[in-house]
């Protein structure tokens, strides 16, 4: 046990003292001391030096001239003084492990956003605190054992239409400048935003998700490939499953121009009578803010399933519960009411 430890009262959350800095560079550098070691030899917690030895790392050259991190007790203790001299208050947090835990596990494991979780621990009565305060200790890196990767936005600007197919021509009255009023404003139900969600292979099985505009309502299809007649198949499917009920459901559905879904034709005609079932729309190339509903719980659901999964092997329970799980997920544009809590008054009124 180290020498620092004598009998002495034991204070929770003791910042870390230089002497203490240059320990554990001795013992992480030299030594090659696990962190959970020198945790147990300082009486610290393992996060407290996990922390610490992220603050202190540098590029050092060894006598090969090759290029090495390190922790150095220097650059960690004058980043803690700059630190300790910029402090305003206190932190709401920081020293409440319970409630350090709880959040974690509320991104982690639930998925959740920082505005929903300041939104239930403030209505818990545990914390008042603001997503901007959560997201700030997540960057800061200093609380959470958490990085920006964690978040269910992470953002990551990039191309995103690099390799994307696009059809030529798609007939002016299908273009998204002829859809309805209703649907614009979402001042209707039965407005929906259609995309695919693509495994690890190019071929093989996608997710084909649809999102309601007005309540953002979603509901995820297994399909056999990205080719339009598993599109309309998965349609039918759909047709089928609600009946008579599908015709008021489904008034329109906007898709991108990906030669998917290009089969209009086959996407309206309805399978169980004469005429039309719904009415498709096709945003402007390369604008999917034009589908931004659609676009935004696809990114949810990539917290789940993440890019290079193979979509094959997945079953379709676990997608039904993903399904649920965004359908039930408080969202702060409806004062934390879920997609589902809407949809309890709209069918009642509607059906």
């Amino acid at each position: 046990m180290c020498l620092l430890n004598y009998n002495k009262e034991k204070k929770k959350y003791k910042h870390l003292t230089y002497t203490e800095r240059t320990m554990i560079e001795r013992w992480y550098n030299r030594e090659h001391i696990s962190k959970k070691e020198i945790a147990k030899r300082l009486d610290k917690s393992e996060r407290t030096i996990r922390r610490e030895i992220k603050r202190g790392l540098t590029i050092n050259l060894n006598t090969y001239l090759e290029e090495i991190e390190v922790y150095s007790a220097d650059i960690a203790h004058d980043e803690y003084l700059l630190n300790l001299e910029a402090k305003g208050q206190e932190l709401k947090i920081g020293s409440n492990i319970e409630i350090v835990n709880k959040i974690e596990k509320m991104i982690k494991e639930e998925k959740k956003s920082p505005e929903v979780i300041a939104y239930e621990l403030t209505e818990e009565g545990l914390i008042n605190i603001t997503a901007r305060t959560i997201r700030n200790y997540i960057y800061d890196g200093n609380v959470f054992d958490l990085t920006e990767e964690d978040m269910i936005y992470n953002k990551k600007h990039k191309s995103k239409n690099k390799n994307k197919r696009i059809a030529k021509h798609t007939p002016p009255e299908r273009s998204i400048e002829n859809r309805p009023k209703e649907a614009n404003e979402r001042s209707e139900y039965g407005h929906w935003e259609g995309d695919l969600i693509i495994g690890k292979r190019k071929k093989g099985c996608v997710l084909l998700t649809f999102t309601e505009r007005m309540t953002r309502e979603e509901i995820i299809i297994k399909i056999k490939g990205k080719n339009n007649e598993y599109v309309v198949k998965a349609i039918n499917g759909l047709e089928r499953k609600y009946g008579k009920k599908f015709y008021t459901k489904f008034k329109t559905i906007t898709f991108d121009n990906g030669i998917e879904f290009m089969d209009y034709e086959g996407m309206e005609k309805s399978c169980l009578r004469k005429g039309t079932r719904t009415k498709i729309y096709y945003a402007h190339p390369y604008c999917s803010g034009e589908r931004g509903s659609n676009e935004n719980n696809n990114r949810m659901i990539r917290r789940w399933i993440p890019k290079g999964t193979l979509i094959d092997d997945i079953p379709n329970k676990f997608i039904k519960q993903i399904e649920d799980w965004l359908n039930n997920y408080p969202r702060a544009m409806f004062d934390y009411k879920s997609s589902n809590m809407l949809l309890l008054n709209i069918w009642k009124l509607t059906f």
